[in-house]
């Protein structure tokens, strides 16, 4: 990947709900990814599966800059907006924005991918695209639904330019129809290097137990070195948390003690947040072992945007999207599709192999060494403090 290329970096910390319980600023993103990733566990089968909450709110806060009424008001409390008017609103998103930017010179490339479409007979408040643009990165773009083959070509051929040709073939003629309404694209490139990548010739074909009687053997990446880890009585798990380089991102994972302990820990995590996980955590010496893996993972957010009480802006006879449309008539968003790749490797996340020879460590012995081997169903996440970028579970090779 070129390094002249310029990345824009969002990272949206919208504002927190108003009233004594509503959790602070701060923590909204953290909380709205807790509630996204149970409802998820609620629908999916024991199958890889990820998810961005922090791509999926920016696209909802997006659909919320559109909407007025109660769709408006129901958008605002379940995407933990707050009391702040829609200008607010948005200049907070920018302003995140603007404080999060020095991540591309850090050493992580975040893209935040996201796009409306509607009826290219529809006339659409200039006013919004503006907003859209100034503030998310994002915009309108008109598609003529008669002709289903070639709008789906234009859609496809945008969103696999803007992640870099990793998520392809997000719809097919059949999605599109003349009934269709507002389309809401939605996804997030991440581009980043380990602070100390996994030597190649420490990689190994070794078991993974996707059940107590089922294995597969995959390429396992090893190394030792320092740590934050931890373990965790009430998750019945250990917490391992491996840096990015020259970043305060990290991908956690969180491995259960028991082979089929994923169930239990997916339902246990769906009342507490990431960061109250992470905390458990501290700098040790460990000899971890992960899996190399990749997942492509589509998910319709109708489905969990749904379960956590936003239902309003997708029901023909009771959206209200005045904030888009210049004229008043019918209109809901009809499709809402969110796709994502990452592919995690002994360099990093979607990085290049390392050419440069890693001379071997010379290990000294130590018995307070923790011990670190994801052979089994787990779950991840890439995150910070402020958000969570990827959450999901890896099951099977």
């Amino acid at each position: 990947m070129p390094s002249e290329w310029v990345f824009l970096v969002i990272c949206l910390i919208p504002m927190a709900s108003g009233g004594t319980t509503a959790p602070p600023l701060s923590a909204s993103p953290i909380v709205f990814a807790r509630n996204l990733f149970r409802v998820l566990n609620e629908e999916n089968p024991p199958k890889n599966m990820m998810v961005s909450p922090a791509a999926a709110r920016s696209a909802m806060t997006l659909v919320f800059m559109g909407a007025g009424g109660k769709s408006m008001e129901e958008l605002r409390s379940k995407l933990i907006l707050g009391a702040a008017n829609k200008t607010e609103i948005a200049k907070q998103n920018m302003e995140t924005w603007i404080d999060e930017c020095s991540c591309a010179k850090k050493g992580v490339i975040l893209k935040l991918v996201t796009r409306l479409y509607v009826n290219s007979e529809d006339k659409i408040r200039p006013e919004f695209n503006t907003k859209a643009m100034d503030f998310f990165n994002a915009q309108v773009d008109p598609l003529n639904y008669l002709q289903p083959e070639d709008a789906v070509k234009k859609v496809n051929k945008w969103l696999e330019k803007q992640t870099f040709y990793t998520v392809r073939n997000l719809f097919t003629p059949e999605d599109i129809n003349p009934d269709s309404s507002v389309m809401l694209v939605s996804s997030l490139f991440f581009r980043a290097k380990w602070a100390k990548i996994f030597p190649v010739e420490n990689t190994k074909v070794d078991d993974f137990w996707i059940n107590p009687r089922q294995r597969m053997e995959l390429p396992m990446m090893q190394q030792i070195g320092q740590f934050r880890y931890g373990e965790s009585k009430k998750l019945k798990s250990q917490i391992l948390q491996i840096p990015f380089e020259k970043s305060n991102i990290t991908l956690m994972i969180i491995l259960p003690t028991d082979i089929d302990g994923l169930p239990k820990l997916e339902e246990k995590l769906g009342l507490v947040d990431l960061n109250e996980v992470a905390a458990k955590s501290l700098l040790k010496e460990v000899d971890v072992t992960v899996p190399k893996f990749r997942i492509e993972c589509e998910v319709d957010l109708k489905v969990p945007m749904q379960k956590l009480g936003i239902n309003r802006i997708f029901e023909p006879d009771q959206a209200d999207l005045s904030g888009l449309f210049a004229d008043k008539t019918p209109q809901r968003i009809s499709e809402a599709r969110h796709k994502l790749f990452l592919n995690v490797t002994e360099t990093g996340c979607e990085t290049a192999p390392e050419t440069k020879d890693i001379k071997p460590e010379v290990i000294k012995d130590n018995p307070d060494r923790k011990v670190f081997k994801a052979d089994r169903p787990f779950v991840f996440a890439i995150r910070n403090k402020k958000n969570v970028y990827f959450v999901g579970h890896f099951s099977k090779p």
